[in-house]
């Protein structure tokens, strides 16, 4: 068995253990601006910074790095307190909040201010006293407004300076059938206007047996929703049924619709990457720009989880191999000519999911 690479980048994906991977450190660290992708070092305690070829640029420590931001300039570290700091490890300035506030928060667009949930203490994610915050390193933070239902985790799907709003997705685990698998499902969103709190947007999704809706003996309407980068759609794809609304925010139109589960969205909100069951163990992996389904890229695979570069078409795609082994990365660029970047990663960046169990 080869060592263990994990690659750290944000916005939102469940993910499956795997082996190696084949990169090797620049002699020096980074001497040009490139948007980065931040991978575990198998030789050592130290995270190699990528670029969107697979080059390596340079290397951080390992202990506590999380969370990267969207371009990669800037990562949070969680010691005994939250801290922010450059893609050269310079400290940037910390979250003025204490790690046992924070809920699974995210990134803004500006690669600059992070949002995440707030509890009371004695509270938890599912108890409907979340409140949104909004922070960037060395400043106070600032509420936002109360979010989340009793009942449901609730997290961060997107957050947006340039739209001005954040959308909070609530979640559970239940299983299906009962007592048996499990699965990640959103039970509702709240599209929040960053600068006054109000919700301007708000839907629950069906939560069948868990509220004694539907058949009994019948799969459940269960959706898992993903958010694009801006704050201006989500993907609500049925964990089921194999089809994926595409709807419009803060309006709540629908505006299109897909065959296949929704991994994720491009930086601008136009292309998704779609992962398609065909039956057994035929999965189709696809990049779609969704508003009049022109096929952009496809590989027989499944899609683990994905990526948007920041002002590009660019999108990186974990794809399961068929052989059983760890996924690879691969880059398709907004041509829609794929480039393998990476083998054998174990990919932890976030997944479609807005909150786990």
């Amino acid at each position: 068995m080869k060592p263990q690479l994990v690659l750290i980048a944000l916005i939102l994906a469940a993910c499956q253990p795997a082996a190696s991977a084949h990169a090797t450190p620049s002699p020096s660290i980074l001497n040009e601006p490139s948007d980065l992708i931040y991978v575990q070092d198998p030789n050592g305690p130290r995270m190699l910074e990528l670029d969107w070829s697979g080059r390596a640029r340079g290397t951080v420590p390992a202990q506590g790095l999380t969370s990267p931001s969207p371009d990669g300039s800037r990562f949070i570290r969680a010691t005994d307190q939250a801290t922010v700091e450059d893609s050269r490890g310079r400290p940037l300035g910390t979250l003025d909040a204490g790690l046992t506030e924070y809920g699974l928060s995210v990134w803004a667009d500006d690669d600059r201010h992070i949002c995440g949930i707030a509890f009371p203490a004695g509270t938890g994610p599912d108890s409907g006293a979340g409140s949104l915050w909004i922070a960037a390193p060395g400043e106070k933070s600032r509420i936002v407004g109360p979010v989340g239902k009793s009942g449901s985790n609730v997290a961060v799907a997107a957050c947006s300076i340039k739209n001005n709003r954040a959308i909070v997705a609530g979640g559970r685990f239940p299983h299906w059938p009962p007592e048996t698998t499990r699965y990640l499902i959103s039970t509702g969103i709240e599209v929040v206007n960053l600068a006054t709190g109000a919700i301007e947007y708000q839907r629950q999704y069906p939560l069948g047996y868990l509220a004694g809706q539907g058949i009994p003996g019948v799969a459940p309407d269960w959706v898992l929703v993903s958010a694009s980068p801006d704050g201006h759609y989500v993907a609500e794809s049925g964990v089921f049924n194999g089809t994926t609304a595409i709807r419009e925010l803060p309006s709540g139109k629908i505006v299109g619709s897909l065959h296949g589960s929704v991994r994720g969205f491009s930086w601008d909100g136009s292309r998704v990457v779609v992962s398609r069951w065909n039956g057994g163990t035929d999965y189709e992996t696809e990049l779609v720009r969704w508003a009049d389904q022109k096929l952009i890229w496809h590989r027989s695979a499944l899609a683990q989880s994905m990526l948007a570069r920041p002002d590009s078409a660019d999108v990186l795609i974990g794809i399961n191999r068929a052989d059983g082994r760890a996924p690879e990365l691969v880059v398709v660029n907004g041509a829609g000519t794929a480039t393998t970047i990476v083998r054998d990663a174990l990919v932890t960046w976030p997944c479609p999911c807005p909150a786990g169990p």
